[in-house]
């Protein structure tokens, strides 16, 4: 539900200028594991849809989050399945820890139609 959320407000945050929105044909940004990239996706084509933002796609980067788990020492890259609320669970041992980067979405690029 907080990918809903998070799409919501960028949505809102790009339709307040009607100008710029009528001509957005892709939306970069780049998320913390804490959110699922489809889950943004799909909510982004869903909260465009009869609106001027309608047709443009979301292109989502997943924020890297390199972890060593203090129980077990094994090191991996957070992934979306690694997040339970606000901890990162150790794939290997099931250790908690916290999730550091908290819920970010970061606006990196919009290209308009007229960009190519």
């Amino acid at each position: 539900m907080h990918d809903y959320h998070a799409v919501r407000a960028l949505v809102a945050r790009l339709a307040r200028d009607p100008g710029l929105a009528e001509g957005i044909a892709e939306v970069r940004v780049r998320a913390s594991p804490v959110f699922s990239p489809d889950a943004l996706r799909q909510a982004y084509q869903m909260l465009t849809e009869d609106t001027p933002l309608s047709g443009s796609r979301l292109l989502v980067e997943e924020l890297a989050d390199g972890r060593e788990c203090a129980r077990c020492g094994t090191a991996w890259v957070v992934s979306p399945g690694d997040v339970a609320g606000h901890l990162v669970i150790c794939p290997s041992c099931g250790a908690p820890a916290a999730l550091d980067t908290g819920a970010v979405i970061e606006l990196l690029e919009i290209r308009s139609y007229l960009c190519g």
